[in-house]
């Protein structure tokens, strides 16, 4: 009889097959024999022995009868190869992980703002990386964000890309909202546009804009990125995702607005990338102009240029006048080559961003 003791080596998995062959031999019969013994064909007998076939309880039990094994025995033969083979196959799929995850080079900066546990090793980091994007595989994440890096050519990095987009989703899941509703957001871009005057403006945003159904969310910026900000859908909701770099109430605002326009202009199953270098089509050329002339009004704007000179105090009373923040308008100068950026650089204010 064969020692029923099981050794476990977890770089081996072997097969109830060679037990069973083995078992045979120790009682000098061949498979034609234990066919006859078990009314198990002889090919299905070859295909066990072989490591083609399991040994199934059904199985488990002739066996018993034939050979005078418990059944229980041959039932855990296959229970721990089974396993020993799956945990053979994730190690090896670690192995591809771990070398997945040493692309992502913005690991550092997760752990930094709180998205990722720190690890000392790889595996361990692989395993954080995958939790933190919810996926089997670190190879599915430039497939799940196929469409946002073909549509934003350029220099960056796809990894850290992706990481900044799922910090934000990671957010917005945690910010509720009303159901969106087109005419209400109009409604309050007034509201929002006033908030350019106030230092304090973050959860205000954010409020204001969940309640017409679409969640304000502020990312820290990820090195290699080049990303300003985002407009998606996520699910029924409608998300607008900013970076917090530099910070210039400026490009804050125009951003915010220029993804607002993106919401509001363009279909719910888009998503749109703004960063550093972006080539502008019709689309955000419309985001762009939507995002300009809700800011500073065309109009206005134009009658502001005749006055000359355009010195800090103009931009303040015209600021004033059409309430926004001056470095808004000292932003819109340096953007349209009226003003150098140079000269208005130390004008313009900075935000801090407190959602």
């Amino acid at each position: 009889m064969v020692d029923t003791t099981l050794s476990y080596n977890p770089d081996i998995a072997i097969h109830p097959g060679e037990t069973l062959n083995d078992e045979i031999g120790f009682l000098n019969l061949t498979q034609v024999d234990l066919a006859k013994r078990t009314g198990l064909s002889e090919k299905h007998i070859s295909q066990i022995i072989n490591g083609q076939d399991p040994i199934s309880p059904d199985t488990a039990i002739k066996l018993e009868r034939a050979l005078g094994t418990s059944a229980e025995f041959w039932n855990n033969l296959q229970k721990n190869y089974e396993l020993n083979c799956a945990r053979i196959s994730a190690e090896q799929k670690m192995a591809t992980e771990i070398e997945e995850a040493k692309k992502f080079i913005c690991y550092s900066e997760l752990v930094s703002i709180g998205y990722i546990e720190k690890a000392k090793d790889w595996k361990n980091k692989a395993e954080n990386l995958l939790k933190f994007f919810g996926v089997d595989s670190l190879l599915y994440i430039k497939r799940t964000e196929e469409i946002a890096f073909r549509q934003t050519p350029g220099k960056f990095d796809q990894l850290s890309l992706a990481a900044w987009l799922r910090c934000g989703e990671i957010k917005a899941n945690t910010i509720k909202t009303e159901a969106f509703d087109k005419k209400k957001v109009r409604e309050i871009i007034p509201e929002a546009r006033k908030l350019t005057l106030h230092p304090d403006f973050g959860k205000k945003l954010q409020d204001l804009c969940a309640s017409a159904g679409i969640a304000v969310i502020y990312t820290p910026y990820l090195k290699n990125t080049k990303v300003s900000g985002s407009a998606r859908w996520l699910g029924d909701k409608a998300v607008i995702q900013l970076n917090t770099k530099g910070s210039y109430s400026d490009i804050f605002w125009f951003t915010f607005f220029h993804e607002l326009g993106h919401i509001l202009l363009h279909g719910v199953k888009e998503r749109f990338i703004d960063y550093k270098g972006k080539l502008i089509n019709e689309k955000e050329q419309e985001a762009n102009d939507f995002a300009a002339d809700t800011l500073i009004p065309t109009s206005e704007y134009k009658v502001f240029l005749k006055n000359r000179p355009l010195t800090k105090q103009a931009v303040k009373t015209f600021a004033e006048s059409i309430s926004v923040d001056p470095g808004i308008v000292l932003g819109r100068l340096g953007h349209d080559n009226i003003a150098q950026w140079r000269q208005i650089a130390g004008a313009r204010g900075r935000l801090t961003i407190t959602p």
